[in-house]
């Protein structure tokens, strides 16, 4: 057994096919192939079905792809913890992030991290929280950011910083009379919402308890995949919306925005990451870089004017 096969494997479980693994992997598919035989061989199991379209692991074959993805990692990661032993932070790092901090929390430090480590290959994929928390746990990913808890032993975390929710209101709603707005004023009949599968959205719902207002209905009812919809919506219609601190910075009429009153609703941001990875300079060198590139209005730690939300999609089922 050698890692050039569990390369091999890894390559055909990825795409699903042995043409396209070889070309992946820069070898002819015969001798892609062959390699994969002798592996099968030896471990005397099937590690393919061949027959299916595109190519599936069998179920034995599914826990070795795991295990090899471990093996080939730690692998890699020799090369890059000897570097940094040395001083040097280098290497591919994969990182996973939520959709609702994706588009406003990357550019406050993705261009600095860069800049501070040209060495350093970012992989970066926006998926939603269950997804990125599953990718840790399998090893397709090295580092998550996401909110938390996430209830995992396997999984560490690390707060990066705690952001507060801001409510969001069309132009006549009736609540922009109000300097701040409670959670008793919301109701869930004029709220627009993301997608089942964001963990804001259950945050949301979560914070609209109240009932009192329900008899209050419209004609419109909307559930979108990205906060940006949501915004550009609620400029147009009759409703709100709730968003975190740093989706509001480039909201033009900040008039609309709305805090709420003490204990403000706050959901906690952090950095989660496997138990087997053992970078620790890379992953110091991404905290800092993250924490000094945000707002100074966005707070890294809990104050008793804030209570945290608490993340249902963090839970295992």
């Amino acid at each position: 057994m050698t890692l050039t096969q569990l390369e091999y494997i890894l390559a055909v479980g990825d795409t699903g096919s042995f043409s396209q693994a070889a070309v992946q992997c820069h070898v002819t598919q015969p001798t892609l192939s062959m390699q994969i035989q002798k592996l099968e061989d030896e471990l005397n199991v099937i590690l393919f079905d061949r027959t299916k379209q595109p190519v599936r692991p069998t179920q034995v074959g599914e826990l070795v792809l795991q295990q090899a993805r471990i093996v080939v990692q730690s692998s890699q990661h020799l090369r890059e913890i000897v570097a940094e032993n040395k001083g040097a932070i280098s290497g591919t790092l994969r990182i996973g992030i939520i959709p609702t901090l994706a588009p406003y929390l990357l550019p406050l430090f993705l261009n600095k991290f860069m800049s501070k480590f040209p060495d350093v290959h970012l992989v970066i994929d926006e998926m939603e929280t269950q997804l990125l928390v599953e990718k840790i746990r399998n090893n397709s990913l090295d580092i998550g950011i996401a909110v938390t808890p996430i209830d995992d032993i396997n999984i560490a975390s690390k707060v990066l910083f705690y952001e507060p929710f801001t409510a969001y209101f069309s132009p006549q709603h009736p609540l922009l009379q109000k300097k701040h707005v409670d959670e008793s004023d919301l109701s869930l009949n004029e709220m627009l919402l993301l997608s089942e599968g964001h963990c804001f959205r259950e945050q949301s719902l979560g914070l609209c308890k109240n009932r009192k207002n329900e008899n209050v209905t419209t004609n419109f009812s909307f559930e979108g995949g990205s906060l940006e919809t949501l915004k550009k919506l609620v400029d147009q219609g009759d409703g709100f919306t709730l968003l975190p601190l740093l989706a509001t910075d480039d909201v033009r009429d900040k008039k609309r925005l709305k805090p709420f009153t003490a204990p403000i609703p706050t959901r906690e941001v952090s950095l989660l990451h496997g138990p087997h990875f053992q970078r620790k300079a890379l992953l110091k060198a991404l905290i800092e870089t993250i924490i000094t590139a945000l707002p100074k209005d966005v707070p890294l730690q809990k104050s008793k004017q804030q209570f945290k939300v608490d993340n249902p999609l963090g839970h295992r089922s």
